[in-house]
């Protein structure tokens, strides 16, 4: 990286974007970091208050559908982390359904844009993202982990989940941009596991909380895959393992007080 370099993180008040901002803060780069409303508190204040914000860091307010507002913030910048992405429907029943599949329709097109206009293009894809949080607003799996620990005894019998923390995910992101030969997609998790293991790890680490019991294994014969990361484990990236995971993310919630 040459001394301070521009780049421009978009959706940087959020939860894995306040990590990218600022570990690239910290290795001294210059960052032009998206929000939806200046005027926000919620999403400017802790992104301010993050070490080198003062001198470089430079926060803009984006419409990713205004494309005149998108070029503002990425103009004079050598790179873009790309983590924001529209979710238009209306009425939605289940937000957190929907959102996902923006993310996938929104890397569907970055592929297709990518390949028409011969552009570098490398994607991270996280899985349940928990840990340390630095927004002041919770993302869809810490909120899950919020009402896990409250007692919802919602199962999930076929489910696997990929465990993987918010400092890997802002790491793994800065490993594909810096490194040249990082090519195509890279899966970002910790492991592969039942959710029902990953239900009875927080019981276990967590007894004091209500942590509702649910089968462990309902499909012995599906794979946990420990090396489905491999590629980013190949550009040197060490995943913090799940127990960790779990416990700086509860840790977290429970000083900034959305659980007791």
């Amino acid at each position: 990286m040459s001394e301070s370099e521009v780049v421009c993180v978009t959706g940087g008040s959020g939860c894995i974007g306040s990590w990218l901002v600022h570990l690239l803060l910290t290795r001294g780069y210059t960052v032009h970091a998206t929000v939806k409303d200046l005027k926000d508190d919620t999403e400017t204040k802790h992104l301010e208050a993050l070490e080198g914000a003062s001198t470089r860091l430079r926060l803009f307010q984006i419409d990713l559908l205004q494309y005149e507002t998108i070029v503002a913030a990425v103009r004079g910048c050598s790179g873009v982390f790309h983590l924001a992405s529209p979710c238009i429907v209306d009425e939605v029943h289940d937000p957190q359904l929907w959102y996902p599949l923006s993310k996938t329709l929104a890397e569907k097109a970055a592929w297709d844009f990518a390949k028409e206009k011969d552009l570098d293009v490398v994607v991270v894809n996280p899985g349940t993202v928990m840990g340390p949080v630095i927004s002041p607003r919770l993302n869809a799996s810490m909120i899950m982990l919020v009402r896990l620990l409250e007692g919802c005894d919602e199962t999930y019998e076929n489910f696997f989940m990929g465990s993987v923390h918010f400092k890997d995910v802002a790491l793994a992101h800065i490993m594909v941009y810096e490194n040249k030969t990082a090519t195509g997609r890279h899966l970002c998790v910790e492991a592969i596991s039942h959710y029902g293991d990953f239900v009875a790890k927080v019981a276990e680490l967590y007894p004091q909380y209500n942590v509702p019991k649910i089968p462990r294994d309902t499909q012995p014969g599906l794979l946990r895959a420990k090396d489905g990361s491999k590629k980013l484990m190949d550009l040197g990236l060490e995943f913090i393992p799940m127990e960790k995971i779990i416990k700086d993310a509860v840790e977290s919630l429970k000083s900034k007080g959305f659980i007791s």
